[in-house]
């Protein structure tokens, strides 16, 4: 791995360098909903599908498809109301797409109640008790919604993990840990070849691992396993398949104020071991570092385009409070592979 940083620095302020010239102007027509927390965002073959990380209006939590305009920017072309749930948040942290089928998954976390400046002293020691602990379980669910060329809703099915996290030999421990505390907080996902992967913004392991669950979503049950990637330290904070493997964005698990990280890994397990041949283990190669923007911080990937020697990427911001600057296009060039 040390040998791969060494080979990506001098490609990495060239890549800086096309980012801040780059004409990244993202127009997006018709009112994004909860805009200052944008948190994931897919690209189907005819619409920019985007999802926010809050309730908004009466408790509803909507994903938004948009269409490619003719001034090359997206207008609004439909909403889609993932659920009611009394104005609580339901925490859409991931989007992926597969034909006419869209996924949209809840990060299945715990939360600790936060530690507040106009409170007393005592009370906000007592923030770090056990029973400040909740859980939240209009956090634990993955959702499939299908739609027609229109972007209109067809069906609606939804499935919970929460289960399978507390049955799984390696999760259940993390289970009842604080989401930025270590604890289990899924916050990507990506489909390919007929299977979701989801990656964990925690827990991180020894040695950096992180994990990503791969399943079917019929078989959740049947069909779920682990594979681990390692990514410097830092969580999964999104996932998206390209033509042969993945693009992550990576940043830290807690609440540390530092640029994400966007690497490319090749679908496969990480984990080595002496019966595994070198062409079975998986890599991981960083692209660019991922400055931050308008005071926001990169939360969702979608790739628009891909050729031999780049990708064509949108990021999407959380944290920005300007329609106009939510989104940012970029061109990430690819190293060797």
């Amino acid at each position: 791995m040390k040998n791969t940083v060494n080979y990506v620095l001098p490609l990495l302020l060239l890549l800086t360098h096309t980012q801040l010239h780059a004409d990244t102007k993202v127009l997006l027509q018709g009112e994004v909903l909860g805009v200052s927390d944008i948190s994931a965002v897919e690209k189907t073959a005819s619409f920019l599908v985007i999802g926010s990380d809050e309730a908004v209006g009466n408790g509803q939590n909507i994903i938004q498809l948009f269409k490619p305009s003719k001034d090359s920017g997206y207008e609004l072309q439909q909403n889609i109301a993932l659920s009611s749930n009394k104005g609580k948040e339901l925490d859409i942290e991931g989007l992926t797409a597969d034909g006419d089928l869209i996924y949209v998954v809840g990060s299945h976390s715990s939360k600790r109640r936060k530690v507040k400046s106009n409170k007393k002293y005592k009370n906000n020691q007592e923030r770090f008790y056990a029973r400040e602990i909740e859980n939240e379980e209009n956090r634990d669910w993955l959702y499939r919604v299908q739609i027609d060329d229109k972007g209109r809703e067809i069906a609606n099915s939804k499935i919970s993990l929460r289960k399978i996290i507390k049955k799984n030999k390696v999760l259940e421990p993390f289970s009842n840990i604080p989401s930025k505390e270590n604890g289990i907080d899924i916050e990507g996902l990506a489909s390919k070849d007929g299977w979701l992967y989801l990656g964990f913004r925690g827990p991180v392991f020894r040695k950096n691992y992180v994990p990503i669950m791969k399943l079917k979503f019929d078989q959740p049950e049947a069909s779920n396993r682990l594979l681990y990637v390692q990514l410097n330290g830092a969580g999964i904070r999104s996932i998206t398949a390209v033509s042969n493997g993945f693009l992550i964005i990576a940043g830290p698990v807690g609440d540390a104020v530092i640029p994400h990280q966007l690497y490319f890994w090749d679908g496969k397990d990480m984990v080595p071991g002496k019966d595994r041949s070198k062409s079975d283990l998986g890599r991981v190669k960083l692209l660019a570092e991922i400055p931050f923007h308008k005071g926001g911080k990169a939360e969702g990937l979608a790739v628009l385009h891909e050729n031999a020697s780049s990708y064509d990427v949108l990021l999407a911001y959380d944290g920005v409070s300007q329609q106009e600057s939510v989104m940012q296009r970029l061109t990430i060039r690819k190293l060797s592979q």
